[in-house]
Parts: structure tokens; sequence; C-alpha cells
């Protein structure tokens, strides 16, 4: 069993380093713990913020929205859901061609055309918070009603929308890097998080993959990413789940549970991903982004639209 201290260390080097974080910024404490704590103490923790933030009044999930649900909370993992309307994946894939992106890991690179990476060590062309926020669209998928009230059934409240993120991931290259790898997301206490396809994605394009089941299960939580052969030796090769599908297709995720997007190995792929928290992640802006519309509910809302 990996002691409290080694997996403080998969976030933070040391206690000092933990209460300087916590001082630079309020958001932290609660997300440098969450590697700490136990599944147990974190289901403990989500129910008990739950009971005490904003419900919607009345909210009813229809039939198929308890579907989603129950597949959440069962699998961890929802099955497909139809394909965008082809005018939104149009737009959508037109505006993303049209920004460049960046390696957030590699500065000194500068800013590329999506499909112009200038080094090989780029595995992931990245977009900002903000150009993820201004793409087309992009405010009616956050606010999507369907996922919204099975963000509040399985979170128990209100969603936070936090950690926004759209990127390319390209083919051609000899080592999986970050979250090709398979991990956990230790964003949130209890999260999960709407993946969209923009690309067709099929065995060679970079699927995204993730082990059913393992949402609700500790083995290997050692805060650090981890090998097929001990994905496959602990929960066993049935588990794994290999997603592909035609471009505009969209699924949601507890992202708790083991997951990666594979290496592409012959053409990129583009994928939007939107997370739905109990409460707000330093993943997130300080400082919200853009003007808020009347049909947004600001507490959703909050951390990108004022």
């Amino acid at each position: 069993m990996v002691s409290l201290t080694e997996r403080l260390k998969t976030r933070v080097p040391t206690w000092q380093r933990f209460f300087q974080r916590a001082r630079e910024d309020a958001r932290n404490p609660a997300y440098d713990l969450l590697p700490v704590l136990g599944l147990d103490q974190r289901n403990g923790f989500s129910r008990t913020l739950a009971a005490f933030s904003p419900k919607t009044p009345g909210l009813r999930p229809t039939d198929a929205q308890a579907i989603l649900h129950d597949q959440l909370r069962h699998d961890g993992l929802t099955g497909l859901q139809p394909p965008l309307p082809a005018g939104v994946l149009s737009d959508l894939v037109s505006y993303f061609k049209a920004t460049p992106c960046h390696d957030p890991y590699r500065p000194h690179l500068g800013l590329f055309d999506w499909n112009q990476p200038p080094s090989d060590e780029i595995n992931i062309g990245y977009y900002t918070w903000e150009e993820v926020l201004r793409a087309p669209h992009m405010l009616d998928l956050m606010n999507s009603p369907d996922i919204l009230a099975v963000a509040e059934a399985y979170l128990g409240c209100k969603p936070v929308i936090d950690n926004i993120g759209a990127a390319w991931g390209y083919p051609g290259r000899n080592t999986a890097k970050g979250v090709q790898r398979f991990h956990r997301d230790y964003d949130c206490s209890r999260c999960f998080k709407a993946f969209y396809y923009l690309t067709d994605i099929d065995a060679t394009s970079g699927p995204h993959t993730y082990v059913r089941g393992s949402h609700q299960d500790r083995r290997l939580e050692s805060g650090k990413a981890q090998t097929d052969d001990a994905i496959i030796e602990a929960f066993g090769a049935d588990a794994i789940e290999t997603i592909t599908a035609p471009a505009g297709s969209w699924f949601l995720e507890d992202v708790y549970g083991f997951h990666k997007g594979q290496l592409p190995a012959d053409k990129p792929r583009l994928l939007l991903a939107i997370e739905y928290n109990l409460y707000p992640s330093p993943l997130s802006p300080k400082q919200p982004l853009m003007e808020r519309l009347p049909q947004h509910d600001p507490y959703i809302n909050k951390l990108f639209l004022k």
C-alpha cells in the first residue's frame, strides 16, 4: 500500500509546498489532497458536499437521461450517443483548424497550424481555455440540458463546468505521452467528462480507451500512469473498452476510472472534452473569460462566464 506522503507527492513534493499552494489559490488544497484520500473518503466527502450545494427544483430525469446516469454509475462510461448535427460539427472543425495550436510542455516551439506541428516531440496540439470557449456552439454544448440533468443526478447537485479542452493527437510518434497512457484524473472528488469526437475515430486514429468499473475500484491507486500490462493484470482484458465512432459522436465518462487516448497510428484526431465537477478545480481560470447570456445558469457556468 502506498503511504499518504507518497500519494501526496503525485501532486506536491512536500507538505510545506502544499501549504504554500493553498495560500496561492484556495482551490489547490482539495485538488492536491485527492490522491491522498481513499475511495470511501472521496465518496463520503462528495455526498456531504452535494447535500449542501444548489439543486434544480423539481428536476426529474427523462428515461433517456436516467439510462445515461445508470450506465455512468455502474460502468463509469455511457454508450455512444448520436452524432452532433452536421452543421455544428462542420463549424467546430473549421474553427479549430483555423486556430493555431500550442504545446504547453514545449512553449519554446510557439504556435503552429493544426496539421504542422514543428517537432516530432509534440504528440498533442492543445488549445487554450479561451480559444475553446469561443468555438462556435460551445456554450450550447457545455449547457446541454441532457448532460446537465445527468450531471445533477450523478453528482447529487448542480454541477460546476470545469476544465474544458480541445486537442489534436498526432500520428507517427514512437512513444505515448501524458494522457496517452492509462491514468486516473484526480480533478474533483466526483466528476465526469463529456467527450466529443470531432474527427472519425477508428482503431488507427487514437481511439479513447476506458477500463469499465475502475471508477469504483482502488486497484493501482498510486496517482501514477499505468502500463497496459498492469491494467490487464489488475482488471482483466475484458474490462477494457476501446471506443471507435464517427465524427460528432459523444459519450460521458467518470474520469477517476482508468482511461487514455491511444497514440494515433496513421491520422490525426480532434477531441473536445467538457468536465462537470462538484466544485472548482485549479484546472479552470481564476476569473471568468466571457459574458454570460441569460439562458445560462450562473452557478453552473461561474468559472467561465461572468
